[in-house]
């Protein structure tokens, strides 16, 4: 079989994700739509940043509002939102404020107001330390209790021929918090010892950089790049195990340089005994993988709210801890649980 005929019989197999699929259960976390959301460590709870509205926390399965958030008297959007490691502290930002929150009571432990926009946020194991990827070309390494920046980050822009620095777009903790992950619109990924403030390794990808995170279970982190692949790769080593796809492509053969194959990750989450991947992506897309052979299991479409409006936003997907659901939360405003096993 020569290598042509190969090429055009794999392009007939691609697999497209089936069409929209009805959820188990859903609730309206928004009257118009999310900016930004995020699921505690437990599964019990999701953080949603709306548009002109407080940040609400729900109590995902009881359809309830715990607590409503703003940093100040005038209600404004909210850009960011996170979770500690161990699941205490929320964060919310609004252009340059952060409020640290107290998940038991409701209550604001902290304010913090920076001289720049925070573009992207995350928190520590006990929300003690906090990673901010800034409008100002560098991302910080902030000591909460100290009030005071540890280390700054920067993505230099010699690998997109650039004489000045590049935006990050996406930060994130090691569980140990030994590590930091960064990428930016350099098309790239970084990681960083945060003792030092030494970069240990830089992944190159075709497009800007959007999502980063590490696996929990061992020494390997996720990437992704907007309209682009998203990649496995090994931290000690710094090669790359795998790269997400849903075609039936062969392995031993470079992926094609198609759109079929590029897809922006918005949200991932692995299970709680490390075996599974969920990712969802703005085309209303939500997929689970095997984690070991990076071997795609099952894609769906999310419901949109609004047949005349196309597209949905994934802006966070999770696990519940029993790993028998996938919960997401979509732009729309809408919180969804799907039968994952």
């Amino acid at each position: 079989m020569t290598r042509l005929f190969k090429l055009l019989l794999m392009t007939l197999l691609l697999v497209a994700c089936s069409n929209e699929r009805e959820a188990a259960k859903q609730w309206a976390h928004s009257d118009f739509s999310s900016y930004a959301a995020a699921f505690s460590p437990n599964g019990k709870y999701v953080l949603v940043g709306d548009t002109d509205a407080p940040a609400r926390l729900w109590n995902i399965e009881k359809n309830k509002v715990l607590y409503s958030w703003q940093n100040n008297e005038e209600v404004g959007t909210t850009t960011a939102v996170g979770f500690s490691g161990d699941g205490k502290v929320a964060a919310t930002s609004e252009q340059d404020v952060i409020v640290l929150w107290e998940v038991a009571t409701g209550e604001p432990m902290l304010r913090l107001s920076f001289p720049v926009k925070i573009k992207a946020l995350a928190l520590s194991q006990h929300g003690d330390y906090l990673l901010l990827a800034l409008y100002d070309r560098t991302a910080i390494y902030f000591d909460v209790i100290g009030n005071k920046v540890l280390k700054v980050f920067e993505h230099d822009g010699k690998p997109v021929n650039s004489p000045i620095n590049q935006l990050i777009n996406a930060v994130a903790f090691s569980r140990s918090g030994k590590y930091a992950l960064t990428g930016g619109d350099d098309r790239t990924a970084r990681l960083w010892r945060l003792e030092t403030g030494k970069q240990l390794r830089s992944w190159l990808h075709e497009t800007p950089v959007n999502i980063v995170g590490f696996y929990p279970k061992g020494s390997y982190v996720l990437t992704g790049a907007g309209n682009g692949q998203t990649h496995f790769w090994n931290m000690k080593t710094g090669k790359e195990k795998y790269i997400l796809t849903t075609a039936s492509w062969p392995k031993d053969m470079e992926l094609p340089d198609f759109p079929s194959f590029k897809t922006t990750t918005s949200a991932f989450d692995f299970s709680a005994n490390g075996a599974y991947l969920v990712t969802g992506h703005p085309s209303q897309k939500i997929c689970v993988w095997k984690v070991s052979s990076g071997e795609n299991l099952d894609c769906w479409q999310v419901a949109r709210k609004n047949a005349l409006r196309p597209g949905v936003v994934l802006q966070a997907v999770a696990f519940s801890p029993s790993g028998k659901w996938i919960y997401s939360e979509s732009g729309n405003g809408i919180g969804q649980r799907w039968k994952f096993k």
